[in-house]
């Protein structure tokens, strides 16, 4: 072989060779990615289908407690309370319980904690306890919270190994209890049901799912292993408990911000999504336990999902540059062997078209007069046109009118000066469907020769999903000026308003309480009794109202403050608040108990000022307490950290809690304690500018707490 052949296959092999290569990779990366995302959107997939069916499990459950505290045989019993009526109603539980082969107990207990009927499940058999093996369950804490509830709510235990009056009963096996109230035709509560279900019912529900990923766990909320690892399924029996928590501390930190999601570390990532009881299945009951189920994916999992296909793009890369490197030797030889390297040609263009039509972008190639010479599969299917139609089509069939002529100029231009203004670059467009619709592209645009002839190839892509977001975004943006706009001028009006309480309203209070008070001084011996009652009153109205006034526009201040956040020290601050409210009233018996060592991130200024209104309201709320107690701390709350500020003083009821917050709201008679109803009112405002939430737990006579979060 002549080294002129060579030249010239070289020549012809290197471009063709490296349009193989990226092509291949585009299309290895692009076949890749899907790969990927497929899989883990069968992750996100598998992890929902998990968390209903134990949201659908537990809500059946709930269902059927629902159902057994309203039953007919049960409100017989509690009207005739007779031998008979007692029969009758065992009976239907042994009935209904041979309908649940996953419940291992059905039991209803008296108001004292005492079975009255038991049913218990046996392998297959379900048998009634006798009168002499019923026991005393008043000690549980299932009975405890289940005869809390009123009419309508449901008790959901942890899923849990089985305990039952302080120990694990044999055979260990998961257990998750049902429990809810029941009441007689007259409205009073007589006692509770409590449904034993067979919890590894669910853990086997949330394991069948294992064979479409890596693997699946579940956890609960304190982070312990209810369903581990494909070769430790026996998590939930270990006496030692191992939990998730300590295995992966920051992915499980990340879960407890996010409930659901996905979190990448060194091994690999875990999807997960968090499970909660949903109360509206029977009705609304006490705080529910929640479950998080994981899919870990190891980095090697996820390497093994698109090795094969790196394997096989490699092959095919590789003979496909085979392939080439022929074809190129033969198209060198053309003038010895014609009619061989014709063949060849057409074999390589048969070769690259199988590359381009597996492509889901649109590829186009025109000639150096804009003739279409090809259209594959990704062209018609983005521009509407047939290949057949389209090819032999100048590349103007393609735009809409209006850039036809700046076209045809620009390709004029590049013939004639080779200026590469468009070539080479990537570019926005806008291109012509074939039932005349624009729609906005990216385009790509390369020219190269073979043997001495001038071609052009675009790559094009629709983006009109991205544009149409893009146009959402600045739409947005233009709103956000506006709204900064009129939040500006509301400040504005704001501010004034509070000019205007704090000077003209101020000054009508302090000359009706400065005329009252000379009118007491000069006209004092004038006047009777009930005269001195009367301007007594006028000034108290006005004090109380100029308090109110100063009340509002702190709260005003506290709505318009700009949030500067930074390290604040809660421990320190309630140290010195309740310094001060001692120094108050030094003939108080009141114990201040503060935690140490309680660093929160927020603004300083407004912290402090949410504090002193929760504190003071303790100080003025335990004023009939001898000693008084006021408690600030942090506790675990719904599973996430919580302060609070505790105190054993009158207490309210929870019934009116959702007006507390709300502008004027008092519990109590202000000539009993004193106040405007805008405290609270102001501490909410602070805690929702920090993300955080706020709410109170208290019994009249028994004291009141109040959470909140940062």
């Amino acid at each position: 072989m002549s080294g002129r052949t060579i030249r010239r296959a070289a020549l012809i092999f290197l471009p063709l060779a490296i349009a193989a290569v990226v092509a291949s990779y585009l299309l290895y990366a692009s076949q890749a990615n899907a790969i990927r995302l497929t899989a883990k959107a069968t992750e996100v997939r598998i992890a929902d289908i998990a968390r209903q069916r134990i949201s659908l499990t537990v809500a059946s459950v709930m269902a059927d407690a629902s159902y057994l505290s309203e039953q007919d045989a049960l409100q017989g019993y509690l009207a005739g309370n007779g031998a008979t009526s007692l029969s009758h109603l065992q009976a239907e539980y042994v009935a209904f319980a041979r309908h649940r082969r996953f419940f291992s107990q059905l039991r209803f207990i008296d108001m004292n904690g005492r079975e009255v009927a038991r049913v218990d499940r046996e392998g297959s058999a379900v048998t009634l306890a006798p009168p002499d093996q019923l026991q005393d369950r008043a000690g549980e804490p299932y009975t405890i919270e289940t005869l809390k509830l009123d009419r309508g709510q449901i008790y959901v235990s942890h899923l849990d190994r089985e305990p039952e009056q302080g120990a694990i009963k044999r055979p260990i096996g998961p257990t998750l209890r049902i429990g809810a109230p029941v009441f007689d035709g007259a409205g009073a509560k007589r006692g509770i049901i409590v449904i034993d279900y067979l919890g590894q019912r669910i853990l086997d529900r949330v394991s069948d799912l294992r064979g479409a990923v890596a693997d699946i766990w579940l956890v609960d909320a304190q982070g312990t292993w209810l369903l581990g690892p494909r070769d430790d399924a026996s998590a939930l029996m270990d006496p030692e408990r191992r939990t998730f928590a300590a295995a992966y501390p920051d992915v499980w930190r990340q879960m407890q911000s996010v409930p659901t999601g996905t979190v990448e570390n060194d091994l690999g990532h875990f999807t997960y999504a968090q499970t909660e009881v949903d109360p509206s299945s029977a009705g609304t009951g006490p705080t529910q336990p929640s479950w998080f189920v994981l899919i870990p994916t190891p980095q090697a999992y996820a390497d093994a999902q698109t090795s094969a296909l790196t394997f096989n793009f490699a092959i095919a890369a590789g003979g496909l540059l085979v392939v080439l490197g022929g074809i190129s030797f033969g198209l060198a030889r053309h003038q010895i062997h014609q009619r061989e390297a014709e063949q060849l040609v057409r074999l390589s263009e048969a070769r690259l078209r199988a590359v381009t039509e597996t492509a889901s972008d649109a590829i186009v190639s025109a000639d150096r007069h804009g003739i279409i010479r090809y259209f594959n599969p990704g062209a018609e299917k983005t521009f509407g046109h047939l290949e057949d139609d389209i090819v032999g089509q100048p590349l103007t069939a393609l735009m809409p009118e209006r850039y036809r002529t700046p076209h045809a100029e620009g390709f004029a231009r590049y013939l004639e000066t080779r200026d590469p203004k468009v070539v080479g670059q990537t570019m926005e467009l806008t291109g012509l469907h074939k039932d005349g619709h624009e729609f906005p592209i990216e385009l790509a645009l390369a020219s190269s020769q073979v043997d001495g002839e001038l071609f052009f190839t675009a790559i094009v892509r629709d983006i009109t999903v991205r544009a149409e977001a893009e146009r959402k975004i600045q739409d947005l943006n233009r709103r956000l000026l506006l709204d900064n706009a009129e939040l500006e001028a509301v400040n504005k009006e704001l501010e004034a308003f509070s000019y205007s309480v704090s000077h003209d309203l101020r000054a009508p209070l302090r000359a009706i309480d400065g005329f009252s008070q000379a009118l007491v001084e000069d006209a004092g011996p004038l006047l009777k009794p009930e005269h001195h009652s009367h301007l007594n009153r006028v000034r108290q109205a006005a004090q109380r109202m100029g308090l109110l006034i100063d009340d509002l526009i702190k709260l005003a201040r506290v709505t318009r403050t700009d949030v500067k956040i930074d390290d604040v020290d809660l421990s320190e601050i309630a140290r010195s608040l309740a310094t001060n409210l001692q120094d108050s009233a030094p003939e108080r018996q009141a114990e201040f108990v503060i935690s140490p060592d309680l660093q929160a991130r927020g603004d300083p200024r407004l912290i402090q000022v949410a504090l002193d209104n929760l504190l003071s309201n303790s100080w003025k709320f335990t004023t009939p307490r001898t000693p008084a107690r006021i408690e600030f701390g942090k506790a675990v709350a719904n599973g996430r950290p919580a302060f609070f500020v505790r105190d054993n003083g009158v207490g309210f009821d929870m019934n009116y809690a959702g007006k507390m917050f709300g502008a004027f709201q008092r519990f109590h008679d202000a000539r009993e304690f004193s106040g405007t109803g805008i405290g609270l009112a102001t501490v909410q405002r602070i805690i929702h500018k920090h993300g955080g939430r706020i709410w109170a737990e208290s019994q009249p006579g028994e004291g009141a707490t109040f959470y909140f979060t940062l």
